[in-house]
């Protein structure tokens, strides 16, 4: 699980990536909602252990617990979303949403093949 820093990346990344395949879509404030959507929706998983970096209000093995709970919420989340999104839904913001779960996936798939570095790391 890398730290906070590759998920930024990643979110910044994804940023770049969404704006210029929904080029056509995106206006100066959507560019900026794509922004603070794709970096949030990066580290989104990882809550329950910014909690613990930040407070230490319960220890590290029993936040894990529910930073891997998260993990297995969120994955079928962000596919069922996708898919809704994709074939069901016609919203105003689609491909804001669509980055946006995009960003959590690319954060889960992070989380099992890149091996912890430490918090920033």
């Amino acid at each position: 699980m890398p730290g906070a820093i590759p998920h930024l990346i990643a979110g910044s990344i994804m940023f770049i990536i969404g704006r210029y395949y929904f080029k056509s879509y995106f206006d100066k404030k959507d560019k900026i909602l794509l922004a603070i959507v794709c970096l949030i929706f990066s580290c989104l998983p990882d809550s329950f252990l910014a909690i613990y970096y930040t407070t230490h209000i319960l220890s590290f093995e029993e936040l894990l617990h529910y930073h891997i709970l998260a993990h297995i919420i969120f994955t079928p989340l962000a596919v069922v979303g996708l898919l809704i999104l994709r074939y069901m839904m016609d919203v105003k913001r689609k491909p804001v949403w669509i980055m946006g779960l995009w960003c959590i996936l690319l954060h889960i798939v992070m989380d099992m093949f890149i091996p912890e570095g430490g918090v920033l790391i």
